[in-house]
């Protein structure tokens, strides 16, 4: 795309105002999913169910879509920049394969690592050159991996004391980190991974049998979410300096919580809890003001429109800078249906968070700029270049969401 169209679709996220929408159905049938979103927030990924799965994807000026319209397949998330690379799954005869999908080649299976005959495509990158997952293999019914154009499926190995087996969920962009759940000493275990350590367990919370998976990683893969055990699923943030936190939040009586998807600076975290003797449904989490129902931010940020629906059941996904969530619920006439929320637009160009925006900003963002730091690929494509530089001082003029 050339770059003033980018900076012009980066802006136009930036300048809308709030809303809550469905993403509506296809040829007026299915149940329509919103599973995953494409870092900048433009682009949706999901799949319906009329005659047969359908992967779709939604834009707000455009909407539904079908990209496969003679292929049975599904996605269970994966949505690289702009909608560039989508991931899928080709169910039938008793397996499936996943794959990766491109405007320009279709729909390409990634094959399974030696041995194996299924495989699941989780995990994309930004710039979607790297693909994580899980396949069956000569060793396990389901292994982690890592797939590049390159190197095709390559294994991840395992936790020491444990099997083979589990599954890599998200990949970071810089440094590079791959995240997931794989077979430990002591149970199912969460595990971050990188070529210098290979796979390293992150232990599990307090007070449960011992069970845990990560879902989701930060940009530069310092901050890993996903879900625990602790008398029950729990919801989890995990840094180095921290460890493996529950998250908290208005809940008092919490009876589960997961995990599913998280901002690039790992300061967002959304997905879905339960209330003891109550409802569930889908929570948006901040370190300032913990876990909460993701119907009390809306409203807070002016949005009614999902007041209409019977119920907002689960966030699975947050977009880059944590303004946009997808899930699934319930819609006005009872049908299920995948939804958008925008919370409209933050002020990134206090790059230094002092609460101004003023010459510091810019002095903060060209020097991480010139270290390549990722959070100054403000296009959020997965790399850094002039098109970032650019886009930085657009905002850093005109301030939009910086009151």
């Amino acid at each position: 795309m050339p770059c003033g169209l980018l900076l012009a679709a980066a802006a136009h996220t930036l300048s809308a105002q709030p809303y809550f929408t469905g993403v509506g159905t296809l040829n007026g049938g299915g149940s329509p999913s919103a599973v995953d979103i494409s870092p900048e927030g433009l682009v949706v990924s999901g799949d319906t169910g009329i005659f047969g799965l359908k992967v779709v994807l939604w834009t707000l000026d455009g909407g539904l879509r079908s990209i496969m319209p003679g292929e049975v397949a599904d996605t269970t998330g994966g949505i690289s920049s702009l909608g560039r690379v989508v991931l899928g799954g080709f169910p039938g005869n008793g397996t499936r394969h996943g794959f990766r999908w491109t405007e320009e080649t279709g729909a390409v299976s990634l094959g399974f690592l030696p041995g194996g005959d299924r495989s699941e495509a989780l995990g994309i990158s930004a710039h979607g050159d790297i693909i994580v997952g899980y396949s069956s293999s000569d060793r396990s019914n389901g292994e982690p991996y890592k797939w590049t154009a390159e190197t095709g499926m390559v294994r991840l190995g395992r936790l020491p004391g444990g099997r083979f087996g589990g599954s890599a969920n998200a990949v970071s962009l810089a440094p590079q980190v791959i995240v997931g759940g794989a077979s430990g000493a002591e149970g199912n275990e969460a595990f971050r991974w990188t070529e210098e350590t290979g796979m390293v367990g992150l232990g599990d919370l307090d007070g449960g049998s011992f069970e845990s998976s990560a879902i989701g990683v930060s940009a530069d893969g310092s901050v890993v979410v996903g879900t625990g055990n602790s008398v029950g699923q729990r919801a989890f943030r995990w840094t180095e300096e921290t460890g493996m936190v529950r998250l908290s939040g208005t809940f008092e009586q919490e009876r589960w919580s997961r995990a599913y998807g998280t901002s690039w600076d790992g300061n967002v975290i959304v997905g879905q809890v339960a209330i003891e003797q109550g409802p569930f449904g889908a929570f948006y989490w901040t370190p300032e003001d913990g876990m909460r129902w993701l119907t009390d931010v809306l409203t807070e940020h002016g949005i009614e429109d999902h007041q209409d629906w019977r119920h907002i059941s689960v966030a699975y996904a947050v977009s880059a800078d944590g303004r946009t969530i997808v899930g699934t619920g319930t819609n006005p006439d009872g049908d299920g249906e995948g939804w958008v929320a925008y919370l409209g637009p933050g002020c990134r160009a206090d790059f230094d968070d002092n609460g101004s925006v003023d010459a510091e900003d810019v002095a903060a963002y060209i020097a991480a700029w010139l270290n390549r730091s990722i959070f100054t690929d403000w296009d959020y494509d997965g790399s850094i270049n002039t098109r970032d530089l650019l886009g930085f001082f657009n905002e850093w003029v005109s301030k939009p969401g910086c009151e």
